[in-house]
């Protein structure tokens, strides 16, 4: 049940407020679409890049990636790699961004603005800061995400061209591989480096114990040959120093053949290696250099020469490999006898003491030479290494042109847009019903009124056939309407009680008012007397309303005289007897109003003539019901509302505004005092909003029209 009731209060309050709320859903529905016309679109490509966390080596291609989260480590670097400056740079350098008017520096709305009125001039950026800011513009153009707990990354770029934003995700994966790449070859070669400065030591250590030795044998050999009695040691050692001293000599002549090579004296070659074809070669050189030519033939000229320098630097070349060839061979042969000297010296029968410390020495420089061999090994393998570096990432497919664009989605946009229009309609209906707009329950009037109870009428459809609404507390007399009635006029008599009223010795005055027109006091003031009149009281209902009158339009009747004109007469008498008609079916007397008042009325309700009129009323009748002007437009009503003893106050149900009920509130508390009764009514109320008569419809007789 309570579903029920909160569902049906939520579409009474939607159809009430519907026209405002449809108003703000259309006012932001249109400035979306305003805003989304006027967006420029942008389109976002992606380049999908698979990086692998092995490191890629072609002389190891067993390496292993290691553990998960090493692998996911280094995955996580490698987006902040890819969208790293450097990358960001080559991208600017290799696609001329600087100059792309997407990346163009543009100066603010401000700036322009005061510029424009020379409050400030234009400032002309150097060439560092116009990088920077196409740095700062395409980092925010760029985002690389990780694909979950894969090895795939998205490269995406978004740009106002769709052609340029393939461009840039393709070329932002190319710049980040590249350096990948670049990074990888770098350290190798770091590491090369490093490595050829531990080689030149380890050479001067095979050098120094090599020498060693051969100093030691060269120093002792005459006390080796002594304790040994080899003469071979002898021989040996003087072929081994006439190879070194022919090396010394052929490996000079060498540097003087490079030399020369290198300064293209063919001359000085000729005259150094005596080879004929050379001579023969340079003497034709010397021929052509000397021959006097025609212009014409100069280009001839120069060709042969040309090709004789190639013929000569390609001969000279190959008879300096052969001498070096030969150098290498006596290195050879020199390394072959030192070895055989060596082998000589330890094959003979040396006394512990020498043979001891030639098997150190030789031992150290066995140690040498193989650290020598392994740093030599090494470093060819890193340079090998470097050459053949892969990068641990690859484009698994390249960006393309997007056909559609990503921002703004205009679909969502729009959606979105008439969601929170609707939200806020319904936001602003709730504020404005609850806190500006109209009176919707009992208890939103009761706390307006500061009082503790308020009561409602439910709205009620007159049939064609009907005068007034009011006819229904004859016609239906068990109707929602009719019980409401009852309902005020026991509440209003309750409140009388107490008041201790009962001992005053005449009937209760009864003002029926409102806040402004059209609000049913009329109708209510109307019903209210019959109801009373029906209840077996003697009751007068007169039409107060002065400046609008209106019952005699509900009962049918159209007098010649009203309320107006008696209390204008001197004598009120005639004019009150033509204005009184009695109500047959209730016997209810009514003093009739007539016409409209040309002029201000409030001295007329504070006449003499009104207070004996109401003083004598009151001696007559045992309830005086008073119709009210409306309090917001003229001030009669306050001035009726002091001659009576309870106040009616109807306000229509969603319709009156909270302010200016509250207007009328505060000018009702400065007319009654304690002594009267404030009896607040909400008029007109809606049948599905008031929940008594969905919970004892069955109560009543029959539905309301």
């Amino acid at each position: 049940m309570g579903s029920d009731i909160d569902l049906r209060g939520a579409f009474g309050f939607v159809q009430r407020q519907l026209r405002l709320i449809l108003v703000l859903s259309i006012v932001v529905l249109t400035a979306a679409v305003v805003v989304v016309l006027s967006l420029t679109p942008i389109y976002t490509a992606t380049t999908l890049v698979m990086v692998d966390p092995a490191d890629k080596n072609v002389l190891a291609p067993q390496s292993s990636t290691g553990s998960v989260a090493a692998a996911d480590a280094r995955i996580e670097g490698e987006v902040l790699l890819a969208r790293s400056d450097n990358v960001l740079l080559t991208v600017i350098e290799r696609e001329g961004l600087v100059g792309n008017p997407e990346f163009n520096h543009q100066p603010g709305l401000v700036a322009r603005f005061l510029s424009f009125l020379r409050l400030r001039e234009p400032v002309d950026l150097d060439p560092d800061q116009v990088t920077q800011q196409a740095l700062a513009k395409l980092a925010r153009m760029t985002s690389v995400q990780r694909h979950r707990a894969t090895y795939l990354l998205s490269i995406s770029v978004a740009s106002e061209d769709p052609d340029q934003a393939a461009s840039l995700a393709n070329a932002v994966a190319a710049a980040y591989i590249d350096t990948q790449l670049t990074a990888k070859v770098q350290s190798t070669m770091d590491a090369r480096t490093k490595l050829l400065e531990q080689l030149d030591t380890a050479r001067q250590d095979v050098v120094g114990s090599d020498g060693s030795f051969d100093r030691y044998v060269s120093q002792n050999l005459a006390t080796i040959i002594d304790q040994t009695g080899n003469a071979e040691l002898s021989r040996i050692k003087a072929e081994l120093d006439r190879l070194g001293e022919r090396r010394a000599d052929e490996a000079s002549e060498l540097t003087a053949l490079q030399k020369a090579l290198g300064e293209q004296d063919f001359a000085a070659l000729s005259s150094r290696l005596a080879d004929p074809e050379l001579t023969s070669l340079e003497a034709q050189r010397q021929v052509l250099l000397s021959a006097i030519t025609e212009p014409s033939d100069e280009e001839a000229r120069t060709a042969q020469l040309s090709s004789l320098d190639r013929e000569l630097q390609s001969r000279a070349t190959a008879l300096i490999d052969g001498r070096r060839a030969l150098v290498q061979e006596i290195q050879s042969d020199e390394a072959s006898q030192s070895r055989n000297l060596r082998l000589a010296i330890l094959s003979s029968a040396l006394s512990s003491d020498t043979l001891t410390e030639i098997y150190d020495l030789q031992q150290r420089a066995e140690l040498a030479r193989q650290q020598y061999d392994q740093l030599q090994a090494r470093s060819q393998q890193l340079q090998a290494e470097a050459t053949l570096q892969l990068p641990d990432s690859r484009v698994v497919s390249p960006a393309l042109r997007p056909a559609d664009p990503s921002f703004p989605n205009t679909g969502i946009f729009l959606i979105l847009a008439a969601l929170s229009g609707l939200a806020l309609g319904i936001g602003v209906a709730f504020i404005y019903e609850n806190f500006i707009g109209g009176i919707t329950t009992d208890e939103q009037l009761a706390a307006l009124s500061r009082t503790s109870l308020a009561l409602s009428i439910p709205r009620a459809k007159t049939q064609p056939s009907r005068g007034s609404v009011s006819d229904l507390i004859l016609e239906t007399p068990l109707s929602a309407f009719s019980e409401a009635i009852r309902r005020v006029r026991t509440n209003v008599d309750h409140q009388l009680t107490k008041k201790n009223f009962e001992g005053q010795n005449r009937a209760p005055v009864i003002a029926v008012t409102s806040t402004v027109p059209g609000e049913g006091k009329t109708t209510a003031a109307l019903a209210l007397a019959q109801s009373f009149a029906l209840s077996g009281r003697k009751t007068l209902l007169v039409d107060c309303d002065l400046r609008r009158p209106g019952l005699h339009e509900h009962l049918g009747l159209a007098p010649a005289q009203g309320l107006i004109d008696a209390l204008a007469a001197d004598d009120p008498g005639a004019a009150l007897k033509s204005a009184m008609v009695t109500d047959e079916d209730t016997k209810l007397l009514v003093l009739l109003g007539s016409h409209r008042s040309a002029g201000a009325t409030d001295q007329l309700v504070t006449s003499r003539n009104f207070d004996k009129l109401i003083a004598g009323a009151a001696r007559a009748f045992d309830v005086v019901i008073l119709d009210t002007p409306p309090l917001g437009p003229v001030v009669d009503g306050l001035y009726i509302a002091r001659k009576a003893d309870a106040v009616i106050f109807l306000v229509q149900w969603a319709s009156t505004s909270q302010q200016d009920v509250r207007r009328s509130l505060l000018a009702l508390d400065g007319a009654i005092d304690d002594r009267n009764v404030l009896v607040p009514v909400l008029n007109r109320q809606e049948v599905a909003a008031s929940s008594w008569h969905r919970r004892y419809a069955h109560y009543y007789s029959q539905e309301l029209g």
